[in-house]
């Protein structure tokens, strides 16, 4: 209800919201359908108030701010300060996944396409278990249809919901990300490193010099 959407507001930083990023969860956190579709599609609002599975730094000592959680006791995290540009218009921020395997790294450069990722394909982690490969990503794709289709058996509802959400919240096609996504996870700088000084496990296997 409007209580819980109220609670997720906060959780995500509501009242230090200025950049794109913040202005999206505020909107998220308002419309309590959105919230909860979001945590069937496994981005769960409420479990910020967990944190992340420990708690983690990157190298260059970028800030990081947790604004959801998966079941399987990952975290996603904004990376950066949200005080926005000089113009005001808020400068985006990349997205970060601290899993609880020890896996971890960037899965977007923005919200919005952290968002489609969620939304638009079977699981992060299932994108990120074949590699892109020098086929466009022929293989990967295969492989998430047919994630897809096991999700469908239990859900026909999925692509109804998916542009549902699409809609409400001016997604793009998460297909067009994976080659991105599968970059991003790959850099190094941005590999979370416990406090015990672990760095964690790429998402990705590493490319072949």
């Amino acid at each position: 209800g409007d209580e819980r959407a109220a609670g997720a507001e906060e959780g995500a930083g509501g009242e230090r919201a200025a950049g794109a990023e913040s202005l999206l969860l505020g909107r998220i956190a308002g419309e309590a359908w959105i919230v909860d579709l979001l945590r069937r599609f496994d981005f769960d609002l409420d479990r910020v108030a967990d944190g992340p599975p420990e708690t983690v730094h990157l190298p260059n000592g970028e800030p990081l701010e947790m604004i959801a959680g998966d079941a399987s006791g990952g975290a996603f995290m904004l990376v950066g300060d949200d005080n926005g540009d000089d113009n005001g218009d808020g400068v985006a921020r990349p997205v970060l996944y601290v899993g609880s395997e020890g896996e971890g790294g960037l899965i977007a450069t923005d919200l919005r396409a952290a968002l489609s990722l969620v939304v638009g394909l079977s699981s992060v982690h299932d994108a990120t278990s074949v590699p892109y490969g020098d086929d466009g990503g022929a293989r990967l794709r295969e492989w998430l249809a047919r994630a897809d289709e096991e999700i469908r058996e239990d859900w026909p509802e999925l692509d109804a919901e998916r542009a549902r959400l699409r809609q409400a919240l001016d997604l793009p096609e998460a297909d067009g990300l994976l080659e991105a996504l599968h970059r991003l996870a790959a850099d190094e700088d941005y590999r979370p490193v416990s406090d015990a000084g672990d760095r964690y496990e790429a998402m990705v296997d590493a490319p072949v010099a």
